[in-house]
């Protein structure tokens, strides 16, 4: 990077839209300073580990490295690089269009940043300048809803192969929404409060009415074939257990496999709330985080309880949390719950895990093929009783709540087998992947005295 660049931080978690302050990046350092009129707001900070009533307007200061050029939650807005990201390469193509061809790296990141860091997941909104700032929050967005095209299908069926050297035909119908990251397909957009009926419209902004906000998943069936189907299956079980789960509705469009969730990062009235996956939140703390899956589950039960500052209202529900949570995974097959799919979110002034999301039981497809994405409990060292075991004592939790938590998750999945055999889009061959390897982690559950 040549010259210094700079961007401001805006947010609209209170009443109405404010500067929360400005990020400055030059060759080796990403600082950000809060503003002094954001202060007296109350309001949540850039991250939770930057909590403004300590740092009042002592300038953020970290050192820019290959895995972030930003402060992590702001990072977090920036699909990730790679050319078969399909988010990242909606924006590029939108750019592309109105003239802008940044190289590759850091310039395209920051292009993404300016264009696409307002309205995505969160509560925060990045933009060039204070002005950019006022003009968007100034136009609202269009709330009008429409049935989904035949247009639409055709361009977005271009772009689930990859291939699409022409954006135009969806970008004119959606506008440049923001995105969020993921292998899968993801759009953000709006339908009716009462639910899904076929109809969508561009993410709200402020003022919006009889309108919910959702994230659309397109599956890619050549890749994944089912996992539509899969992830439902997931988040039905979830609520059985007594997790908070996001409504959603299962649909086809344009004979793409879809599925519509409701967004938890959203009240009832549009209105961001604070939400930072665990991943922003580690890396804030610790810079030789530079993965999702650079921890293990014990050391998230430390921070929840050593942490000089509240990562959870409720500490010992958010350790019983993430040991069921954990459970589960184990006993779906999922093997995909690592820092990004975990959060924590801010309601009331009230901290907690979020709304579970991308639960699915990834095990089903050889590539990933692992228990967890994360150590816990030294398993490898030990069996995988011996490693619960042990991860429910760094809990500070005894046997007796590992054995009674087991039982809850074996009773809530003994139709497991024959959900994911009703599975009709699930290949074969991966039903059958996915029930022998659930069968072989209950029976090793049940073991368990």
């Amino acid at each position: 990077m040549k010259t210094d660049r700079e961007a401001v931080v805006w947010t609209r978690t209170g009443m109405r839209p404010v500067k929360m302050g400005r990020i400055y990046l030059t060759d080796s350092e990403c600082r950000f300073t809060y503003n002094e009129d954001f202060l007296i707001t109350g309001l949540p900070g850039v991250g939770l580990l930057y909590p403004p009533e300590i740092i009042q307007q002592t300038t953020i200061v970290r050192s820019r490295s290959e895995f972030f050029d930003f402060l992590p939650p702001v990072q977090s807005l920036i699909p990730p690089r790679g050319e078969r990201n399909f988010q990242r390469q909606l924006i590029l193509s939108y750019l592309a269009k109105k003239g802008i061809h940044p190289s590759k790296g850091f310039d395209a990141d920051w292009e993404i940043l300016m264009i696409a860091g307002h309205g995505g997941i969160g509560h925060l909104d990045i933009f060039q300048d204070d002005e950019k700032a006022v003009e968007w929050y100034s136009v609202p967005a269009r709330h009008e809803l429409f049935k989904i095209s035949d247009d639409f299908g055709f361009s977005l069926k271009e772009f689930l192969t990859w291939f699409d050297g022409d954006a135009e035909g969806f970008i004119q119908i959606i506008g440049a929404t923001p995105t969020v990251g993921g292998a899968i397909p993801k759009l953000l957009m709006t339908i009716p409060e009462s639910g899904w009926n076929g109809q969508v419209g561009l993410p709200s902004k402020i003022g919006a009415h009889g309108i919910t906000d959702v994230i659309l998943k397109f599956e890619q069936t050549g890749s994944y074939p089912g996992i539509i189907e899969l992830e439902a299956l997931a988040l039905d079980l979830h609520q059985e257990a007594g997790f908070d789960v996001p409504r959603r509705w299962k649909t086809i469009i344009n004979d793409i496999p879809t599925f519509v969730i409701e967004r938890f990062d959203r009240d009832k009235n549009c209105t961001p709330l604070f939400t930072e996956t665990l991943y922003s939140i580690f890396a804030s703390g610790d810079q030789s985080i530079t993965n999702s899956y650079s921890t293990t589950y014990d050391a998230i039960g430390r921070a929840i309880d050593r942490s000089p500052i509240d990562l959870v209202t409720d500490r010992k529900s958010a350790k019983q949390y993430l040991l069921k949570r954990l459970l589960l995974a184990l006993a779906t097959g999922n093997g995909d719950m690592h820092l990004e799919n975990l959060s924590i979110i801010n309601r009331e002034n009230t901290l907690s895990f979020s709304p579970v999301y991308d639960p699915t039981p990834m095990r089903a497809y050889s590539i990933h093929n692992l228990l967890t994405p994360m150590p816990f409990g030294q398993y490898g060292e030990v069996c995988l009783g011996k490693a619960l075991l042990r991860f429910t004592r760094n809990l500070g939790f005894r046997k007796k709540n590992l054995l009674d938590l087991i039982e809850e998750v074996l009773a809530i999945t003994k139709d497991y087998r024959e959900g994911i055999q009703a599975l009709k889009s699930l290949p074969a061959k991966n039903r059958e992947n996915l029930i022998s390897i659930v069968d072989s982690i209950k029976a090793d559950l049940r073991e368990i005295k």
